[in-house]
């Protein structure tokens, strides 16, 4: 028998979020039969997702006959789009590019940024401002020569400049909208994990440490800000090769109570929660191991993306032999880590980022898929679409939708949501 865990709050105010020790004591396996098995708060859960969901925590926890200790189930959580409304890699990028926190030379952020390239314009609607057609080696002349501006102007700081320094900054305004742009182009031409990669490797040449804070700083900094879509709009006077561009991005991240009650709750029973995500590990740990946030995990069961270190310094380069956790990655972590050790399939899994549809393939026998209801990759559609209509007759409910309001960051109690701008409830169609 697992020591039961001591139950915590979870508000959505950074400093309102208190947690309690991970762990507590032991408690005689008499007293916890005496007593009802924890369950999950009502917030704004789905119900009868919510009532699957504890159905399946009831079976098969520590409160249960049949639970087998030295082989706990567990539980596969995507960590962007699912625990948190959001995404932390995105987050950083939006943030390294507004106050410029990139320490690689000029030469190497060119190789590095140029990956993808081809000499083939880019597709529509990638054009610029005038409508005309967009070659990617331009583009990346455009950003290195905006990169190499603000480089001799302001130098290569491990922590963020101010704001207020850069706002009025022509190479600034260039660079964050073309950076967007082409990071946009290069999720539109080779997938959303190609383009994932491309963003982690940007923290080249920072150390843990300087990783670390700039996450905290951007985290913050975006849970503190209004959620907005915005217009980035390269100046006139800075045309470049391939022209003025303008491109759109979301500000975004909140904390989501539901999931931290969760995860409580799971770990009271004795179910693993494994947090499993494209995002760069550290980024995810700095979060999901937190008190602060109130999620509390511990570090070995969060696995992201993650870096070749040199000497302390970043490399744009994955550790070898280490699945990037994303589409058959994803897939191949959790079967090694867990289900060839514990010779069982995840009990459930909660997927919001678009590198997930692989895991919901490769494991038809977990009872209960989450899938948070948002725009997400045509793989992803496939499942929730499945999950918008009824099972067959006879047949449980395998799929569920959550839904959320974009407008707000917050879950809704159902299946639909509200997307970004729009106060008209929606279903995957």
């Amino acid at each position: 028998m697992r020591p039961v865990l001591h139950r915590r709050t979870f508000g959505l105010g950074l400093t309102a979020l208190l947690a309690a020790p991970a762990t507590g004591y032991a408690t005689a396996i008499p007293d916890l039969m005496d007593r009802p098995p924890p369950e999950l708060e009502e917030l704004k859960w789905y119900p009868p997702l919510r009532q699957a969901i504890q159905a399946l925590i009831n079976a098969n926890g520590q409160y249960s006959e049949h639970y087998n200790a030295s082989s706990p189930p567990y539980v596969v959580m995507d960590w962007n789009n699912m625990a948190i409304v959001g995404d932390v890699q995105q987050t950083l990028f939006l943030f390294m590019l507004e106050h410029f926190c990139f320490l690689m030379p000029a030469q190497k952020f060119r190789k590095l940024i140029h990956v993808h390239a081809s000499s083939h314009p880019l597709p529509a609607p990638f054009t610029n401002m005038a409508g005309q057609p967009v070659a990617f080696p331009d583009l990346v002349a455009d950003i290195v020569e905006d990169y190499s501006a603000l480089a001799a102007r302001y130098g290569h700081m491990p922590h963020p400049i101010a704001r207020e320094a850069l706002q009025d900054d022509p190479a600034m305004l260039a660079f964050r909208a073309r950076m967007a742009f082409c990071h946009q182009a290069v999720a539109a031409l080779h997938g959303p994990d190609a383009a994932q990669q491309w963003m982690i490797r940007l923290v080249a040449e920072q150390t843990q440490t300087d990783v670390i804070a700039l996450s905290r700083a951007a985290n913050e900094w975006c849970l503190g800000a209004s959620i907005a879509a915005q217009k980035w709009v390269c100046p006139s006077t800075r045309p470049g090769k391939a022209g003025p561009v303008q491109v759109n991005v979301t500000q975004m991240l909140r904390l989501t109570p539901e999931m931290g009650n969760l995860l409580q709750i799971l770990q009271e029973h004795g179910i693993d929660p494994i947090i499993c995500s494209s995002a760069l590990e550290d980024l995810v740990a700095l979060f999901a191991t937190s008190a602060e946030y109130g999620y509390n995990l511990r570090h070995e069961h969060v696995f992201g993306a993650r870096l070749v270190e040199r000497k302390g310094v970043m490399e744009p380069v994955e550790v070898p032999h280490y699945p990037f956790p994303a589409g058959v990655g994803k897939t191949e972590l959790i079967r090694i880590h867990y289900e060839q050790k514990r010779k069982q399939p995840p009990l459930m899994i909660f997927a919001g980022e678009d590198s997930t549809a692989n895991l919901l393939q490769s494991f038809p026998d977990t009872p209960l898929c989450c899938l948070i209801n948002r725009q997400q990759s045509e793989d992803m559609q496939v499942f929730l679409r499945a999950a918008a209509q009824p099972p067959p007759t006879a047949v449980p409910r395998r799929l569920y939708l959550q839904g959320r309001d974009e407008n707000t960051g917050e879950w809704r109690p159902h299946a639909s949501s509200l997307l970004l701008g729009s106060s008209t409830p929606t279903l995957p169609t």
